[in-house]
């Protein structure tokens, strides 16, 4: 998702599924979904931000997969000017050749600011979240995880929203991911799938 472009094969499955061992997408994963479903949604007049940013916190939440291409560009894994490929045996040959006119082009994207929903739309899904635990659908860690989250989804503890550069939300990725680390429960979670294959709900 941190690439310039992407050439993707038509059943590519694509998902941030790290919550499934007591993580949070880190190195970008998160900045990435806020820029291609959040920022063209609040660049719009009277845009109200917490529907997308509630399918967003779901989406990641219960690593939600795709499993095609187009699928995969709806959830914002792709973006809509990535390419498809119907052949996979000329999937390499298409990426080389891609990669090959974008070091041609001498040009690269500039850095995007990433809208930050700020302290309300983060006390909304903190809310939600706590249902979800009071329901029995969710664990105390699992609540843990979803909070750190939307803490980083919604640019920490601002008192408003504003746009803020990628660094700021890349910043809050590797905190929450770096404390998760610290949890005998995450921990837990990350050698029962490397022993089991499936995760562990605890």
């Amino acid at each position: 998702m941190a690439g310039w472009t992407a050439v993707a094969d038509h059943e590519t499955y694509m998902g941030l599924v790290e919550v499934g061992v007591g993580l949070i997408p880190a190195g970008g994963g998160c900045m990435e979904i806020l820029r291609r479903r959040v920022n063209p949604v609040m660049r719009t007049d009277n845009a109200d931000v917490l529907p997308v940013m509630q399918d967003v916190f779901t989406q990641i939440a219960t690593a939600q997969v795709g499993t095609s291409a187009w699928e995969d560009k709806k959830l914002g894994y792709l973006r809509d000017t990535d390419s498809i490929n119907m052949n996979s045996d000329l999937r390499l040959q298409v990426a080389k050749e891609t990669a090959l006119a974008l070091a041609a082009s001498n040009t690269r994207p500039e850095p995007e600011k990433i809208y930050a929903a700020g302290r309300d739309t983060l006390s909304a899904l903190k809310l939600g979240l706590q249902g979800f635990v009071w329901g029995g659908m969710a664990t105390e860690h699992d609540a843990l995880i979803g909070r750190k989250l939307a803490h980083i989804l919604c640019g920490g503890d601002l008192s408003g929203p504003t746009w803020v550069d990628p660094w700021y939300i890349l910043d809050l990725e590797r905190e929450a991911f770096l404390s998760l680390l610290g949890e005998q429960k995450t921990l837990d979670r990350i050698q029962h799938m490397l022993q089991n294959g499936k995760p562990l709900r605890n």
